[in-house]
């Protein structure tokens, strides 16, 4: 027997031993622990399936989360513009160029370009342009790339393609327009993978030859641009080197990694040595020397891909600042033609992948900031000027003051002036970085597209990272950024609201120009692979000016472009700045300066600073007109450009009739433009409007369908009194034009001013209700139906349209004043009060009156007036007295009432 089998051995009292029994309670207690432990296995198992399902997935650079990137066009403010650009690329016979021909092999020269070059090379007012193609595959051979092409703006919304440019197949990177040798008329530099051309412009005539004294040197040459950095009038070069790039059959097939993502070894520009930056000295007898290494700014440990010349601390010389690749960016002060590299004291070195460039006062301040464009996973940057904060003068003593805190220069080597230029990055704060986060960002430009005195910022992208699938294989394609500047408090990306902006594609090179001369800034993008965009900006946009500037040589001829100059339109208290400078990625702007005005009539004082010389103010400079400026006279002119030219037949393109001409004819349209140009400059210049009236009607006899000349007669002929030719000057305007919305405001407008009974003004106030219907968002056919109604005595209508005044204008002086005689007349002279104080103030500290209003011959001063009341609100003394204010205004409404 086993002496442990209890179960067999005897108990007491000869009782055999039985199988121990669990109490209830433990019992409970083993069957809660096994529930527990079921309802474990099966949370876990659960967890472990829903993992499975919803488990994160690897974050690629590139990828766009909806946290991130989601649109900002959701919650747009409600003052936001519609971005309304209209894709015309077919239309103006740029759809046949190409920038790529073949197929990639994966190398980094052919993914690189191309960019863009606007310039007027023939002097005629309109803005050409080259378009550099990147050509194709390394392994293409010469005949079977893609060529770069200029093409000439034929004045009519055409280009066509200049035959007499010299045929240039490279693998294309940039392009940049100078007057080198200073004969009046822009040449072209040119670079690419093993390339830097220099082509002469012979005359403005088409025809360009390559200057051979530049010597065309091996490289992989990306960004040039122009600038004077010696103050001598003679633009000098500097040349972007990339890096020392060659590949072998072996090194095509190795992967190598980027920000974790595996790319081709010949993509990745770690792979390879920085190549040195050149910086080309301007001899003045057309030839340049490589003062590279004497200067210092070679940027050694640099991958160069831009380069931008501007003055940030406004000194007078030109400061450069480089963007490298996943190297340090460089800020080269100028000091007085030598350079000092101050990166890491004005923190803006920023180590990430720079390609794209723009500067620009976004935020009024009074200096120029910095916006550069980075690669995926880094956001994009936007460097806050901090010179114009810390060297203001000082309201006691008059001398800048030196913010607190700066650091010394004692011992650092370094120039007082350079210690004190400093940045700081501000992208993510104003909406700028995190967006860009799956984004390649290239090409961009600050430019004021809605005109209302903010510029505006458009950014192209387009990735470096390959979609997946069999070779050959293509580039990512991303949307175009477009965003709106809402008073430098935020920028929203307004491009999702544009199909034409919002299309993936692989964008590279940008540009901005005003093609078309009609006030509003146009873009055109180059994109990898495809060709170029054309985007016209049909923006509702608000006022505007233009500036051609002309500056003289070395030698005082008056034949220079302006490089470097600088601009402020002075407009009340703001200061809006512009430069004549580009950069971008690749590419280059228009040179002829933009100014967008919002509501604003006119600049009252234009500063223009030319480098290396003196600074000349010119003053009232009337809006939506282009005025060409010459250093050293003391009036500008009125530009108008100089001729229209016959379309080249190849472009399949039948431009509007009232603009084709023949070649045969071309003496008749240039005649036609000379006395446009001539009656505008009697209008606005001479102040002469029987002359003007008399060249406009020269002009029609050549061009009866020509809507300027007709308006612009029509208003000379209203200011002579003449209302019934002026009618029938804005009637025969909105005939040609259906669409007219300046036509009808000013028939309306003029039948006003003359009106003679209730039916007059209410003739009036329809062809207002028509031009308003038109463009709504513009104020001035609103302010006239509200004095319209108020004529008539309809006194709640008129308050309604006054206000909506109010809301929209940000200096609505003429509709406060009205709406202060709506409130007297209803005997609220506390209200009256408040509203002449209201307009008092909107006019700024600086306003004086016109001088007080009359008794006497209202209809015969009327006509001098912008509309039929403006004599009363022009002749108000500024004082808050109601019966002083308003009491000829009641006599007059009284009579147009019929009322004693």
């Amino acid at each position: 027997m086993n002496p442990l089998d209890f179960s067999r051995h005897p108990g007491p009292a000869g009782a055999t031993c039985a199988k121990p029994t669990l109490s209830p309670r433990r019992r409970r207690l083993r069957r809660t622990i096994w529930i527990l432990a079921l309802i474990g296995v099966m949370g876990f198992a659960f967890g472990l399936v829903a993992y499975l399902i919803n488990r994160p997935k690897l974050y690629r650079p590139d990828e766009k989360l909806d946290d991130i990137t989601s649109s900002l066009a959701r919650n747009l403010p409600t003052n936001a513009p519609r971005p309304t650009f209209v894709d015309v690329t077919r239309e103006a016979g740029l759809a046949s160029f190409r920038t790529f021909a073949g197929a990639r092999t994966s190398q980094l020269p052919e993914d690189m370009g191309a960019g863009i070059a606007w310039g007027d090379f023939n002097n005629d007012g309109f803005d050409d342009v080259f378009l550099v193609s990147a050509g194709g595959p390394l392994t293409a051979s010469i005949t079977n790339l893609a060529p770069c092409e200029l093409y000439e703006n034929l004045g009519d919304g055409t280009f066509r393609r200049v035959e007499g440019f010299p045929l240039t197949r490279i693998h294309g990177m940039s392009a940049a327009w100078a007057d080198y040798d200073g004969d009046g008329y822009l040449d072209l530099v040119v670079t690419g993978y093993n390339t830097i051309l220099l082509f002469h412009n012979e005359g403005g005539t088409g025809r360009f030859t390559r200057d051979t004294r530049f010597p065309d040197l091996p490289g992989f040459w990306s960004s040039a641009t122009w600038g004077d950095y010696d103050n001598d009038r003679l633009p000098d070069l500097y040349v972007c080197g990339y890096v020392q790039y060659s590949a072998t059959e072996a090194e095509r097939t190795r992967i190598s990694a980027q920000v974790g993502t595996a790319v081709p070894y010949t993509l990745n520009p770690s792979s390879y040595t920085p190549a040195l930056n050149r910086m080309f000295h301007n001899n003045g007898d057309g030839t340049f020397t490589d003062v590279s290494q004497q200067l210092k700014v070679t940027d050694p440990d640099g991958r160069s891909l831009g380069a931008l010349w501007q003055d940030f601390d406004d000194d007078g010389w030109l400061d450069l600042y480089v963007a490298n690749d996943i190297s340090d960016n460089v800020l080269y002060h100028n000091l007085g033609g030598k350079f000092e590299d101050i990166s890491h004291l004005a923190c803006v070195a920023d180590y990430r992948s720079g390609m794209g460039l723009a500067a620009g006062d976004y935020d009024r301040d009074g200096d120029d900031d910095l916006f550069i464009g980075h690669w995926v996973g880094q956001e994009n940057a936007l460097y806050d000027n901090l010179w114009a904060d810390t060297h203001r003068a000082d309201p006691v003593s008059g001398q800048q003051r030196i913010a607190a805190g700066m650091p010394g220069n004692a011992g650092t080597g370094v120039s007082a002036r350079a210690d004190h230029l400093s940045f700081t990055d501000v992208a993510d704060m104003v909406g700028l970085g995190q967006i860009a986060l799956p984004y390649v960002s290239w090409g961009t430009e600050f430019v004021d597209f809605d005109a209302d005195g903010w510029l505006d910022l458009v950014v192209a992208n387009g990735s470096t990272l390959e979609e997946e699938g069999p070779y050959p294989r293509k580039l990512k394609a991303q949307e175009t950024f477009l965003f709106w500047n809402d008073h430098h408090r935020y920028f929203h990306n307004i491009a999702p609201l544009n199909k034409s902006l919002s299309t993936p594609l692989v964008g590279r090179g940008l540009a901005v120009s005003d093609y078309n001369n009609d006030g509003a800034m146009d873009i055109l993008i180059s994109f990898l692979g495809e060709g170029v965009q054309l985007l016209k900006n049909d923006m509702k946009i608000g006022h505007w000016l233009k500036v051609r500037l002309r500056s003289k040589l070395k030698n005082g001829a008056p034949f220079g472009f302006a490089d470097g100059a600088k601009v402020i339109a002075h407009i009340g208290e703001v200061g809006v700045r512009r430069t004549v400078s580009s950069a971008s990625y690749l590419s280059q702007s228009s040179r002829t300066l933009h100014f967008g005005l919002g509501p604003a009539e006119r600049v009252d004082s234009l500063e223009v600073r030319w480098l290396g010389g003196e600074t000349n103010f010119y003053q009232n400079l009337s809006a939506n007109a282009t005025w060409e400026i010459v250093e050293g006279e003391p009036v500008p002119k009125l530009f108008i450009p100089r001729a229209v030219h016959a379309p080249a037949s190849s472009t399949g393109i039948d431009p509007p009739s009232s603009m084709v001409v023949a070649d045969s004819n071309k003496a008749r349209v240039l005649e036609f433009w000379r006395r446009l140009r001539d009656g505008m400059n009697a209008m606005k210049v001479e102040k002469d409007n029987a002359k003007a009236i008399r060249l406009f009607q020269e002009a029609l006899e050549l061009d009866p369908k020509h809507e300027d000349a007709r308006y612009y007669l029509g208003q000379c002929l209203a200011a002579q009194g003449d209302f019934p030719g002026a009618l029938a000057q804005f009637e025969e305007l909105t005939r040609i034009n259906s669409h007219s919305h300046r036509g009808f405001q000013q028939w309306g407008v003029v039948r006003a001013c003359s009106a003679a009974s209730d039916a007059d003004l209410a003739a009036a106030e329809e062809s207002l209700e028509r031009a308003h219907g038109l463009n709504p968002e513009e104020t001035g056919a609103l302010l006239v139906l509200g004095e319209v109604s108020l004529m008539r005595g309809n006194n709640a209508k008129a308050e309604t349209r006054l206000a909506a005044v109010c809301q929209t204008n940000a200096k609505p002086f003429s509709s406060l004043f009205l709406r202060g005689y709506l409130a007297w007349k209803q005997g609220d002279l506390s209200q009256a009060r408040a509203f002449l104080e209201k307009a008092r103030s909107a006019m700024g500290k600086d306003w004086k009156p016109n001088g007080s209003t009359a008794e006497g011959d209202v209809k015969g001063q009327q006509h001098v007036e912008s509309t039929p009341l403006a004599r009363y609100w022009n002749g108000w003394d500024g004082q808050p007295d109601p019966e002083r204010a308003y009491t000829q205004l009641a006599k007059y409404v009284e009579t147009l009432q019929g009322k004693p």
